[in-house]
């Protein structure tokens, strides 16, 4: 008798309390009009950009081409923050897979946005854009919307290479297709905040 009130219990606190996380994220995201409301900076190898409180240091790599990354993400959200740095080995290959008739930034960019186009199942790719004066520094951003082939969720990938004085570093941020369009000033505000 007493281990089924515990796990009662035990259930109960888990409804509780993951009910009581959502929400409130989603709330606070709400209340500072669809922007993320708490920033913090964080180094990642050379660079320093700001990332969104909500967002937890994640281990899911299964979004990453580099193996020089860190993730973040929110469960509850449904958000996938990663950075990445391409090294030199990394870069020569790339673009030597385009015979180097592309500079290093277009060649990393493109590779990105195609090997992120082909781990889905369905996709629009939009038109590739230099990075807007805002963020400093020389690079491009795109847009991929589209469904994956585990969950055949229709989800969004925010994607930009920034080239930051000879290093290349990817920044892409995944979400439910109908939530990211409210986060792209976000993005855009994060890939802004990086400093060297």
């Amino acid at each position: 008798m007493n281990l089924i009130n515990t796990s009662i219990f035990l259930f109960f606190g888990i409804i509780l309390f993951s009910c009581s996380v959502g929400p409130n994220d989603l709330r606070e995201l709400q209340k500072n009009n669809m922007d993320f409301p708490e920033l913090e900076r964080r180094t990642f190898k050379n660079i320093s950009f700001l990332k969104p409180e909500m967002l937890s240091t994640g281990y899911n790599e299964s979004y990453v081409l580099s193996s020089t990354n860190e993730t973040f993400q929110s469960y509850i959200l449904d958000v996938f923050l990663s950075v990445e740095l391409f090294d030199a080995i990394d870069v020569e290959t790339i673009q030597f897979s385009y015979d180097n008739e592309k500079s290093a930034l277009d060649a990393i960019h493109d590779n990105y946005v195609f090997k992120r186009s082909k781990s889905l199942k369905e996709h629009e790719i939009s038109l590739q854009k230099k990075l807007p004066k805002s963020v400093g520094f020389n690079g491009l951003v795109q847009v991929i919307h589209g469904k994956n082939y585990e969950e055949e969720k229709d989800a969004s990938y925010f994607i930009s290479t920034i080239e930051v004085e000879d290093e290349f570093y990817v920044i892409q941020m995944i979400g439910k297709r109908e939530n990211m369009g409210y986060l792209y000033d976000d993005f855009i505000d994060i890939l802004s905040s990086i400093e060297n």
